[in-house]
């Protein structure tokens, strides 16, 4: 972990870079969907690609390795914080541009842009991403998908800043999809850009679909309230919502954080959850099914920050 007086001098270097904008001891709970989370040493965002290939540069130098946060849709950051560098790559770096068929996308910009954007220049094949949350990014990392779609069927191509600076390009089949990960997760470096091959429609039958697809997902998920979407990924041959609910989950309760009564698979936030409370609930609800059905549910979130294990 590096010392404090290393990330004080850290922190001042990347403020002088150009299109990095550079807070210290920012409270991560702003910038999660659970409205949860500690605050980061050093919180970074980038305006453009080049900025992010000179903090990138910038943190290798210094022996620093950064934490890279999207929108925060699929996080859960604990009570004391993120030591270290956050850079977040969510609000700036979400241009949007079409070549024909291929839909070219910087890291920042969130699913629901990408999908309605596309759908205007008549280009199908997001509808299955209409209404998940998060950055392409994240989606892309997690390959996130929905309603027999995900990421990986729509993905050509995708841009990563490495730590040296360098952008390489990895072709979509070199990327191992698999159900909610890919290895872009291992990759060294962050995404900032991806080329989404898509398919000719018409834009008003596309966004048709976009709307419907949001409308079933507004019906059966607890969308009013705080959450990190799905806890648990699926377990083969079933779905992680009805183990939970069949093993009496639904309504269970620590602290401010609630398993929901909509949708047993998403813990909502009361208003004041805590990470602690989250997480205790989360292993409360898993014990649960694991005691009826002898089914160890796996995580689907990503648990960012210290605390304990």
């Amino acid at each position: 972990m590096p010392s404090t007086n290393t990330l004080t001098k850290l922190a001042s270097e990347l403020a002088r870079i150009d299109g990095a904008t550079v807070r210290e001891h920012e409270p991560l709970a702003k910038h999660t969907s659970f409205g949860i989370g500690g605050p980061a040493d050093v919180f970074v965002t980038p305006e453009d690609v080049r900025a992010v290939q000179e903090l990138l540069r910038t943190t290798a130098d210094a022996g620093v390795q950064p934490v890279i946060l999207g929108n925060g849709s699929n996080t859960i950051v604990r009570d004391e914080g993120v030591r270290g560098v956050v850079i977040r790559i969510a609000g700036t770096l979400g241009r949007i541009d079409t070549e024909g068929t291929l839909a070219v996308v910087e890291a920042g910009a969130t699913l629901a842009s990408v999908c309605f954007s596309c759908a205007q220049e008549g280009l199908s094949g997001l509808e299955f991403a209409a209404g998940i949350p998060g950055t392409l990014g994240g989606a892309l990392i997690m390959n996130a998908g929905a309603n027999g779609g995900e990421m990986g069927d729509v993905t050509e191509w995708v841009e990563v800043v490495r730590p040296d600076g360098t952008i390489t390009r990895i072709d979509g089949d070199a990327v191992d999809f698999q159900y909610r990960h890919s290895s872009l997760r291992e990759v060294e470096g962050t995404i900032v850009r991806a080329g989404l091959r898509l398919e000719p429609g018409d834009p008003t039958e596309i966004h048709q679909g976009l709307c419907d697809t949001i409308a079933l997902r507004c019906a059966k998920q607890p969308v009013s309230l705080p959450s990190a979407g799905s806890i648990f990924k699926r377990p083969g041959g079933d779905f992680a919502g009805r183990l939970l609910e069949e093993a009496g989950a639904k309504g269970m309760r620590v602290g401010n954080a609630a398993v929901s009564d909509k949708h047993a698979n998403f813990v909502v936030n009361l208003g004041g959850a805590t990470a602690d409370d989250v997480l205790e609930l989360i292993e409360a609800a898993r014990d649960l099914v694991y005691k009826k059905f002898d089914v160890l549910l796996e995580l689907e979130v990503c648990v960012l920050g210290e605390g304990p294990k």
